[in-house]
């Protein structure tokens, strides 16, 4: 994503994270609030900045934890933030129940069809990629997809 592109898409997550925090959107501390990541005139400012804007706004309007997996982080290539991927899960892991939450939102998933469950096949590719990639740790989540009944009892 080119530079530009890459600022609105910041201004937007700003935006978003404002709005579920139920704060009012007051432009003049836009400025202040990408400073805080670095020099502007860098593009690695501004994706760590859509990273924690993103990750803030998943956060704070996150009413059913199923929805972290079923969207927010079912990150899928025709996505527009599916090259920030890995640095929005990872903002997103740093608040201290970050992945408490999403493990609730697997077992949540985990009484949906079979059907609504792969739904969320992007999220479990970017499970899967985390653990390969250096300086990012596996997450302790395992999903065994295994349905009651389905087994013979031999």
């Amino acid at each position: 994503m080119k530079l530009p592109e890459l600022k609105k898409q910041v201004w937007n997550a700003w935006t978003r994270f404002n709005q579920a925090s139920g704060v009012v959107t007051q432009p003049q501390n836009y400025v202040q609030d990408v400073k805080q990541f670095g020099d502007r005139r860098y593009k690695v400012t501004w994706i760590k900045a859509l990273a924690h804007f993103s990750a803030q706004a998943c956060y704070e309007s996150c009413l059913d934890a199923y929805m972290l997996v079923l969207n927010s982080f079912n990150f899928t290539p025709d996505r527009w933030d599916y090259e920030y991927r890995h640095e929005i899960l990872d903002a997103f892991l740093m608040y201290p129940d970050g992945l408490e939450l999403i493990k609730t939102g697997l077992e949540q998933l985990l009484e949906f069809t079979p059907q609504e469950q792969d739904e969320a096949h992007g999220f479990f590719e970017l499970v899967e990629e985390r653990g390969t990639q250096p300086g990012r740790d596996r997450l302790p989540i395992r999903v065994e997809r295994k349905l009651p009944g389905a087994y013979s009892a031999a």
